[in-house]
């Protein structure tokens, strides 16, 4: 006898799901359950996997973004701690937990670090897609429920070209997505125990593990708290326990933030600041949801999967705590999807989409065979088919910005192709050769002991100007410095003891700071005047050699002074003073104010601003 899938008596004559039901140690719990697993449901979840793993593989590639990671954490590894450039204390990566786990992965390894961060991606986003299956799974089989399933939605999800890009690049997307997958499986788990079966100890670490998130990615931490909230509900938890479960779910989020306050000074990753992630340039946001939309027709597995679910709930009319467990996913895609369109998107075709594609799909990710779902599951792989098999990443549907070149929204992978010449560019040597002449450059400045800034060729024409750089400050121990605006790739022609100075204000403590002027896509609106960077890295004596066409007289002299005046000359502080007890403090105390200070670009109106 079996139960109805709405049910809360889970129980089934043979072989159960449920763990509390299994009884010895963890390892006869461990055989019983897999006893329990049938093996059609196994050949089901591996056919979305192995598409994920096999097209992730063919499309893998490393971005800019990926090797800005990579050298944060060569920084690292050298001793130098979690900064971009040796004497200055600035937070270039987004993911935390992406860092982190890069540093301990390197060290076992057998991959440069670059190809370690690609393979290591891959193979989080494959396992992640594995156990938000085995979720769903357990979800339906939990429930007694002994009809044939399909992968509906996991077909959704792997079949757009987009999600294979970012199973890779050396980001912290496959992290996201084994985040998602393995929490999406700990609150099934919750919810195949009866209330009063979940220990404490269970409950708590689980709440440990879903409090992760916002260190995977700051913007996962609503869906952290929405994931946090079921819990409580499908444990009927008390409010000592509600408060244990957020204090083991907030420890390391808190503590790291303490950390990120004292050590950088500000209150969330440089790249937040410079992107402006408090603002809500709605259009740009909209223009974002069309871009991902309109080359793959999503809206027709939307319709899709919204019958199936009508046609489910009709059907099983799921009890209270079912419904609560399967609309957990849902609600946190709706928010999830609302905050990406609030902070204006991103200039990456379909990257910040990823994880709300997977959330949507959750529930569906598999779903019983029935007369009526049948047919719907069929136009969904009808759909998965045409849209894997002939619709391209490559796309543009996005407009182009008013008075510069570029669209809104790009192809990331398409992009670094072409620059690199390589279908497959993994290695950091890929990158470097698209600035061959600039690393040549930096080798013989080295070999020479000219201690020079260099700038990216693609920076204005400043590498025609001055092509021999010009001289560093003689209080700095760089052996070269480039200005550059791909941060990644001059991470990695610039030695670990130069310095980088990127032009968006991604790792740069000034350009962070500065207003938006640049009307440029998502994350490059500030655009560094070159009198900043004169200002901050070469030696004085040499400005008054440095032609107007690169940057006039007056704005590097303004420039120079803002930075001994008030807030400017703290916040230069709060990067460049030696770390201490004190100086921990006063960034700590500190941070609010700094991620608030906001500096014009013209320095001259700097000037007027803060030297009065």
């Amino acid at each position: 006898m079996t139960t109805p899938l709405g049910s809360d008596h889970r129980i089934e004559t043979t072989a159960p799901e449920s763990p509390s039901q299994a009884p010895g140690t963890f390892g006869e719990r461990l055989k019983t359950r897999l006893r329990a697993v049938r093996p059609a449901d196994l050949v089901v979840m591996a056919i979305p996997t192995i598409i994920l793993a096999v097209m992730g593989w063919q499309k893998r590639w490393m971005t800019d973004d990926g090797l800005i990671f990579t050298r944060a954490v060569r920084q690292i590894l050298e001793g130098n701690g979690p900064v971009y450039s040796p004497g200055e204390r600035t937070e270039t990566s987004t993911s935390t937990a992406w860092q982190w786990l890069l540093v301990a992965v390197d060290w076992i390894s057998p991959w440069q670090l670059a190809v370690t961060a690609v393979y290591l991606g891959l193979a989080l986003s494959v396992t992640g897609l594995w156990l938000a299956l085995d979720g769903t799974r357990r979800l339906y089989r939990g429930a007694s429920s002994g009809r044939f399933l399909l992968p509906a939605g996991a077909l959704v999800f792997v079949a757009v070209p987009s999600v294979w890009d970012f199973t890779t690049a050396g980001m912290e997307t496959g992290l996201i997505i084994f985040w998602v997958g393995s929490s999406w499986a700990l609150l099934t788990s919750v919810w195949q125990r009866e209330p009063d079966e979940t220990s404490l100890r269970r409950l708590l670490l689980t709440s440990a593990y879903v409090g992760l998130g916002p260190l995977v990615r700051p913007d996962l931490g609503l869906t952290m708290l929405i994931f946090l909230v079921a819990i409580a509900l499908l444990t009927r938890a008390n409010w000592k326990r509600c408060a244990g479960m957020l204090a083991a779910a907030g420890f390391l989020p808190v503590a790291y933030e303490i950390f990120r306050m004292g050590y950088y000074g500000l209150l969330f990753p440089m790249p937040a600041l410079t992107k402006e992630a408090s603002d809500s340039p709605w259009d740009r946001g909209w223009v974002y949801l069309k871009d991902y939309v309109k080359p793959y027709d999503l809206w027709i597995p939307a319709l899709l999967l919204a019958a199936l679910i009508v046609v489910l709930v009709l059907r099983i009319r799921p009890a209270r705590r079912t419904m609560i467990v399967a609309l957990t996913p849902l609600v946190c895609a709706a928010f999830q999807g609302l905050y990406v369109v609030k902070v204006g998107g991103d200039f990456m075709h379909g990257r910040m989409w990823m994880p709300v594609l997977l959330l949507a799909v959750l529930p569906l990710a598999l779903t019983p065979f029935t007369k009526l779902s049948a047919p719907l599951v069929a136009a969904l792989c009808a759909w998965a088919v045409f849209t894997g098999g002939f619709q391209r990443t490559g796309h543009v549907t996005s407009p182009h910005i008013q008075g510069i070149y570029l669209p809104q929204v790009w192809n990331e992978r398409d992009m670094y192709l072409t620059w690199t010449q390589s279908d497959h560019p993994v290695s950091q040597q890929a990158h470097v050769r698209t600035l061959q002449k600039t690393y040549s450059q930096i080798v013989h400045a080295i070999e020479d002991g000219d201690r020079v800034l260099l700038f990216d060729p693609n920076f204005g024409d400043f590498s025609k100007i001055v092509p021999q750089g010009l001289p560093l400050r003689k209080d700095l121990d760089y052996p070269v410095g480039l200005v550059i605006g791909r941060l990644g790739a001059g991470g990695a022609v610039v030695p670990i003891d130069g310095i980088v100075v990127d032009v968006w204000g991604l790792s740069n403590p000034i350009g962070a700071h500065i207003e938006q002027t640049h009307p440029s896509p998502s994350g490059h609106q500030k655009l560094l005047p070159v009198a900043w960077a004169i200002a901050m890295y070469v030696d004085p004596a040499a400005f008054r050699d440095i032609p107007p066409s690169v940057a006039p007289q007056d704005q590097i002299a303004a420039a120079k002074r803002t930075l001994e005046c008030g807030p400017v000359k703290e916040l230069m502080e709060s990067v460049t003073e030696p770390m201490s007890a004190k100086r921990f403090w006063k960034n700590l105390t500190g941070a609010y104010d700094r991620t608030t200070l906001r500096i014009p670009s013209n320095p001259v109106d700097a000037e007027k601003k803060f030297c009065k």
